[in-house]
């Protein structure tokens, strides 16, 4: 019998179904996701209910093509919240983990707007709060600055991430439930008691009424209509660590998409440099460093090409992605000359950092000899892994690591990428099976939660015979 689990993604919607018999997946879909048109510079929002349509739609699809299921899981993009009413029903936009409105000049009048200038953001006056980090696009940062502005909907009684409430609208039902791994992304969260910190919360005006209940285990959340297990939702990030990584005591993983994201387990939940511990499963944390640009970094430097090729006259669709892949590749194999002045040095801090958002990235030690395409191609590959490698380099002799696993398409798509990361850690590099590593981890936890494993561990060892 399958699984089908569903990845709900910043840019993309996934539908995975796993073979239960064997663990290959049989089959994937994938539609795009996209963001409302903005009213505000800052605002980042989502439709939940065109999300939740694409999902009716594709388990639709795939129930037609492979009958029934032995159970729904579901993998979230974190950070983001919505709104809900007392039927289930949303009443806001899906406030993303990109939306800045918590970047803005805290106001301290009640029902103050925003106003540009200097200041603390709304945000940082809240962080002195918390006892967990708490950045713009956290979930209760979000939250905090509707609370100030008069944002909350009429109607809103309780607050949920996308995957809680797609979980909810499978079930129909009426009241979301939180999963530790997607509690822990909001703020205000107390990670080894696995509450939020209501005397924190209340200290910082925020409304504890709003919160669903939260989760830590490997639990049902209900059933469909036809009697399909839907399981609760999880983190994408630490769905995407379970899907990715066999031997969790001994590997790093690293993502690279849109962001750049370092992994690596942890009995203990430790605060390294800037790595944050996470919860995970089983009384495990993740050590987590982010980057909030990432892949993204390599698409801001294909759009300056084409941008150059434009005001050449030369108008071409064509992605230019296996060009600089392609001439990274020959510089780094043909060992390119680096030139009187060195080579030329990328910081990709473009977005800013996940604790200062304002910061911003450089390109420094040009000279006459380094500045060419080449050299900024390879560049902004060094520069995307520096940022990653950076997070790790505290961690780096305290634990034995042996294998350095990857994910996500920029590495895929990208030989240099992948020389350039197995270098810098100094650990061989190897892909995780599935492409959906996020969609794959949430099967794995689905059947954790209907009982085909004992425990998340078994399920993250678990030797299928496609191995």
């Amino acid at each position: 019998m399958a699984v089908i689990s569903l990845d709900i993604g910043t840019t993309k919607i996934c539908a995975l179904v796993m073979d239960t018999d064997d663990g290959t997946v049989v089959e994937t879909r994938s539609l795009d996701n996209a963001f409302l048109i903005p009213s505000h510079s800052w605002d980042r929002q989502q439709d939940p209910e065109r999300i939740f349509g694409i999902v009716e739609d594709l388990v639709a699809e795939l129930k037609k093509k492979f009958g029934s299921f032995r159970c729904i899981g579901i993998s979230t993009q974190m950070h983001g919240i919505l709104y809900v009413n007392n039927a289930g029903r949303a009443v806001s936009p899906l406030y993303t983990w990109q939306d800045q409105c918590a970047f803005l000049p805290y106001s301290a009048l009640p029902g103050g707007m925003p106003q540009t200038g200097s200041g603390e953001s709304y945000a940082a006056f809240l962080a002195k709060f918390s006892p967990s980090p708490v950045a713009p696009g956290y979930g209760l940062a979000s939250c905090f600055y509707h609370l100030r502005t008069g944002g909350i909907p009429s109607g809103a009684v309780k607050l949920c991430t996308i995957g809680d409430y797609i979980a909810m609208r499978l079930c129909n039902t009426n009241s979301p439930v939180m999963h530790s791994t997607n509690a822990a992304s909001l703020g205000f969260f107390d990670i080894k008691s696995s509450r939020f910190d209501e005397n924190a919360m209340e200290k910082a005006g925020l409304e504890l009424s709003l919160l669903p209940r939260v989760s830590a285990g490997a639990e049902v959340f209900g059933e469909t209509p036809n009697g399909i297990p839907v399981c609760v939702s999880i983190g994408d990030n630490q769905a995407s660590f379970l899907g990715t990584v066999r031997a969790p005591d001994k590997s790093i993983s690293v993502s690279i998409g849109t962001g750049g994201i370092i992994n690596l387990v942890s009995s203990e939940a430790l605060r390294i440099g800037n790595l944050e511990a996470w919860p995970y499963f089983d009384g495990f944390f993740l050590l987590v460093g982010a980057s909030l640009c990432g892949g993204r970094a390599y698409a801001i430097l294909e759009s300056f090409f084409r941008n150059v090729l434009k005001m050449a006259g030369i108008n071409d669709s064509r992605s230019l992605y296996s060009f600089m892949n392609d001439l990274a590749m020959e510089t780094m194999t043909t060992g390119e000359e680096e030139g009187k002045g060195g080579f030329l040095t990328v910081n990709t801090l473009f977005s800013g950092s996940r604790t200062d958002p304002s910061v911003r990235g450089s390109i420094v030690n040009i000279s006459e000899d380094n500045f060419t395409p080449a050299q900024f191609v390879t560049g902004f590959l060094n520069g995307i892994v520096d940022e990653l490698y950076n997070l790790y380099l505290p961690v780096r002799g305290k634990v034995c690591h042996a294998t350095l696993v990857g994910s996500g398409n920029a590495i895929r798509r990208n030989e240099a990428l992948k020389r350039i990361l197995s270098a810098k850690f100094n650990m061989p590099l190897t892909l995780s099976s599935y492409p959906e590593e996020a969609a794959y981890g949430a099967a794995l936890f689905a059947l954790t939660c209907t009982g085909y494993f004992k425990n998340v561990s078994e399920a993250q060892c678990f030797k299928w015979k496609a191995d």
